[in-house]
């Protein structure tokens, strides 16, 4: 299939996906080689070997299908983490079904493997639920032993090897609870922490970090989809003079001012943000330029029209806004340098207007 590839590459978090679900299916791999040398020694069933690798086979190909096709994003763990363990208690049970008792317990470690790939994406609830499944799944396991294969199963061994390991999973689906947590309130308490690094302190909107990986994010989308972004520069007029003959308190308040009425009717798909001292950053998502100059007009006007009654009411604060429409495959630099030029043009041109980099 042209462009086909086995990670895909437009969506990096099902790519992630894919990757950790390698990293079972090589796992599984080598369980599998396990298994073939517990049957080298006479222990497993050539069967139960064919039957394990059967399984293991179509688990792979329903997995990678389910990733591929996207149908996992409707599920509530995209994942399919705790789906891929109680297969691998399945196909592990079968194995051991087949082994003989006294090599039976080579199985019980590659149960507690298992439990590896949940400690990360499963709380304790679930761990614990798929813990009780793997119990049960190997309490149907023996019941199935005592029915059809008495000689190969010790009541008094094989009673006590369910009971530790009854034990042994339920504890570790506690720990693990406990560590998916503790990254999970650590995933918050970062994603937190960015989220004050990418906010200017004085006017509480984006900062020139945010607005540069909001740009960055807005390249790739539109280089994935072929729509189109536009990018305004915007540049308070004369701020110096405010701030020399009413103070920096007072030019604070124009900024904050400024900001609430940049964001005034903005759609959640636009990015606005300050770019350093009286310089601001609008970036309008799926916009062509023609939508741009009508949305930086009226934020022009709305700005001019403004009355600033707590310094002066005879303040009028005027800016001057530069725009530039992104051309697929340039740099954010370049767009962003667009716009820069659009802005000067707009500072030259008598400011408080509107001017277009094209």
């Amino acid at each position: 299939m042209p462009g086909f590839s086995i990670i895909p590459k437009h969506d990096p978090q099902q790519a992630h996906r894919i990757r950790r679900y390698f990293l079972a299916v090589a796992t599984s791999l080598l369980v599998l080689y396990f298994m073939t040398v517990v049957h080298i020694h006479g222990y497993l069933e050539l069967r139960g070997l064919q039957w394990c690798a059967a399984g293991m086979t179509l688990c792979f190909v329903v997995f990678y299908a389910l990733f591929r096709s996207g149908l996992n994003l409707k599920c509530r763990d995209p994942s399919l983490t705790g789906a891929q363990m109680v297969c691998a208690f399945v196909i592990t049970n079968i194995a051991a079904y087949y082994t003989e008792s006294d090599a039976r317990a080579v199985f019980l470690p590659v149960l507690l493997m298992t439990f590896y790939f949940g400690i990360f994406r499963l709380d304790t609830s679930q761990m614990t639920t798929i813990a009780l499944v793997s119990i049960a799944c190997y309490g149907v396991m023996l019941g199935a032993l005592y029915r059809f294969r008495p000689s190969a199963f010790d009541l008094q061994l094989e009673t006590l090897r369910w009971w530790i390991l009854a034990v042994v999973l339920l504890w570790f689906a506690l720990i693990s609870g406990h560590i998916s947590q503790l990254r999970k309130e650590l995933a918050d308490s970062k994603s937190a922490l960015e989220a004050l690094l990418e906010r200017d302190e004085l006017t509480g909107v984006g900062n020139r970090r945010y607005l540069t990986h909001m740009m960055a994010q807005e390249k790739s989308r539109c280089d994935r989809s072929g729509t189109t972004f536009c990018v305004a520069m915007l540049d308070l007029d004369f701020f110096k003079k405010v701030n020399d003959t009413y103070g920096h308190p007072a030019g604070d308040k124009v900024l904050k001012v400024f900001a609430l009425v940049a964001q005034d009717g903005l759609r959640r798909i636009d990015y606005f943000g300050r770019f350093g001292g009286e310089e601001f950053m609008l970036i309008m998502s799926e916009t062509k330029m023609h939508g741009a100059r009508t949305k930086a007009e009226r934020l022009r006007y709305n700005m001019e029209h403004t009355r600033h009654a707590e310094i002066d009411p005879g303040l009028v604060q005027t800016v001057s806004i530069g725009l530039a429409e992104y051309r697929r495959g340039e740099t954010i630099e370049d767009v962003q340098k667009r716009a820069d030029k659009a802005l000067y043009k707009a500072k030259s041109n008598g400011r408080n207007r509107v001017e277009m980099e094209v």
